[in-house]
């Protein structure tokens, strides 16, 4: 465990008026706006910055082993606070590293400031070492995070950085929120402030009322469904509106399922929880939601995009009137076009909503029983990946953050993982980056201390970024890695073998040690091969203050629910491609 030393504090002649440097600006910017950790990997070009980290009291820097990890590190953050992330990277390749986490923010809907470093203004297009201005035949960091955030800009002179941070944050938290951009040169981040410049208040504002006609109209819709059905997606799980679907649900005796991504936003031990709908949902959460008598469709926080709605589902809309909850207007007609939209934060939206339906009598009983944990198959080897996730679901303490990673791991835990409050899951798809657990669940650790935080992965994903595991380690957080250990690329295999009938260049010649890895980085390793070595094992790492990897050996041929599903859609697609052609 690293050993902190206490900052010496700064002068408090040191206002914002009288600030020396760009750099120590933004630092003190940040650290009134409630930020308290700055997750990267230093460089020449960042080195201003990380000089006004160490003289800042408030703002600890965390030294991740790659900016992608970084970058997730401020994601995690960010999904458990609710408050901004920040990464920082180096010029160049430190930039572009860290580019795939800032893009998932953004495609989750959540608030990360990148802050990269680029070579002095002056050497633009010369040639020099990691020149990532667009001259000379180089890369060019502006533009390339401009596709990936909601506004990435160069700040030009010093005297631009007070206006141009906090329109920055303010845009990373407004309507939905996502990642900025700031390329800094380093003779910006070095440069002085010309003229005194007030810190500016960079805290999370709070969203206004929704429109109550809007709001009346969503009344009217719902007094008129037959029956109804919800499906809430990572919108209503950021906007804490588990509460108010219970009570709109109690209320109407309509089956709530959730996305994958919103998974964790309804409690899966309820009565009404239909489970996960869509990519990583059961049969039980397909039938409740796809169910011929339903009339009315109310989605909470999803734009319905592929996986929310498996594959765009025509069933989903059929015949029926699609209700739609949403802080961002523009995806009324995302997916599917609704017939009623909100635009609005989803707790504020339901809480209104509730306000009308809460004292009417129940229009039907339950159509749906709670879900329990899958009874596991003890003694069988090599282990079923789903048996590993039902034990972890009954296991784990109900207060449990768990990150879970891309590929066959997240559609188990969709499937087989009972979610009760106040746990909380989060998932990172749309960009669906592997390895994007590793750094978000330290991330998430360092928010939530006092919380137990469990990365969900697997072997492959583990391979691309789990040097992480050596960051927890330094800084003595005991966050757990569930390793399902297939010896390769298990989703591709099972996807090429559904379709082709055979598999190609997806598995490893022989898996990897995650146990040995994670004792070189200074974690506890564990290697099992039953559940009652699982459970074990991971009993002692929730009670370990090193973090722990369970290098759990699984059956790479079994197959989730839905991606069978998806492999008979493929198929169906191909065939009739082959057909037209």
């Amino acid at each position: 465990m690293t050993t902190h030393t206490t900052k010496a504090p700064v002068s408090s002649s040191r206002d914002a008026g009288a600030c020396q440097s760009a750099a120590e600006f933004i630092v003190r910017a940040l650290s009134k706006a409630g930020v308290t950790h700055v997750f990267g990997v230093p460089g020449g070009p960042l080195m201003p910055l990380y000089e006004a980290l160490e003289d800042c009291p408030g703002i600890e820097p965390v030294l991740a082993k790659h900016e992608e990890g970084a970058a997730f590190m401020a994601l995690g953050y960010a999904q458990v606070t609710g408050r901004l992330g920040v990464v920082c990277g180096t010029a160049g390749p430190g930039a572009l590293h860290a580019l795939t986490g800032v893009a998932s923010a953004t495609a989750d809907g959540v608030p990360v400031l990148a802050l990269t470093a680029q070579v002095s203004s002056s050497s633009f297009g010369r040639g020099g070492l990691q020149d990532s201005s667009g001259g000379s035949w180089g890369v060019d960091t502006v533009d390339a995070f401009r596709s990936a955030t909601k506004l990435s800009a160069l700040a030009s002179t010093p005297a631009q950085i007070p206006r141009l941070l906090a329109l920055s944050v303010r845009t990373a938290y407004h309507c939905r929120p996502g990642g900025v951009h700031i390329s800094l040169p380093a003779d910006v981040l070095s440069g002085r402030l010309e003229q005194p410049a007030p810190l500016p208040d960079l805290r999370r504002p709070r969203t206004g009322p929704p429109d109550p006609s809007a709001v009346a109209e969503l009344v009217d819709a719902v007094r008129a469904a037959h029956r109804g059905v919800v499906l809430a997606g990572q919108g209503a799980k950021l906007s804490g509106a588990g509460r108010s679907l219970v009570r709109f649900a109690e209320a109407l005796s309509w089956p709530v399922a959730t996305t994958l991504k919103g998974k964790s936003a309804f409690p899966e031990d309820h009565a009404l929880s239909a489970g996960v709908f869509g990519f990583g949902g059961t049969a039980r959460a397909h039938a409740a939601v796809l169910a011929d008598d339903v009339d009315t469709l109310l989605v909470v926080g999803s734009a319905l995009g592929e996986l929310a709605t498996h594959g765009w589902e025509p069933r989903l809309v059929k015949g029926r009137r699609l209700l739609r909850i949403d802080i961002d207007p523009l995806h009324a007609g995302a997916g599917f076009e609704a017939d009623v939209h909100v635009s609005g934060d989803a707790t504020a939206v339901m809480d209104a909503l509730v306000a009308d339906v809460q004292n009417r009598p129940a229009l039907a009983k339950p159509v749906v029983a709670p879900l329990t944990p899958a009874a596991p198959s003890k003694g069988r080897v090599p282990l079923r990946a789903s048996a590993v996730v039902a034990h972890m679901s009954r296991l784990l303490p109900h207060d449990t953050i768990l990150f879970a990673d891309n590929g066959n791991c997240v559609s188990w835990l969709g499937q087989g993982f009972v979610s009760r409050p106040p746990g909380a899951i989060h998932v990172s798809l749309n960009i669906a980056s592997m390895g994007s657990s590793a750094g978000s669940a330290i991330g998430g650790k360092i928010a939530a201390v006092d919380r137990p935080v469990v990365a969900l992965t697997g072997d492959a994903a583990f391979a691309m970024v789990g040097m992480e595991v050596h960051t927890a380690a330094e800084l003595g957080l005991p966050v757990v890695w569930i390793v399902l250990n297939n010896a390769g690329n298990a989703m591709v295999h099972n996807l090429h073998q559904g379709l082709f009938g055979r598999s190609v260049s997806a598995m490893y010649s022989a898996p990897i040690d995650v146990a040995a890895v994670a004792r070189g980085l200074g974690a506890e390793g564990f290697v099992v091969h039953t559940l009652e070595q699982f459970e074990s094992a991971l009993l002692q790492a929730l009670t370990s203050s090193m973090p722990s990897a369970i290098d759990v050996r699984v059956d790479p041929d079994e197959v989730p629910w839905a991606l069978a599903g998806r492999i008979t859609t493929l198929r169906t697609a191909f065939a009739r491609g082959e057909l037209e052609g």
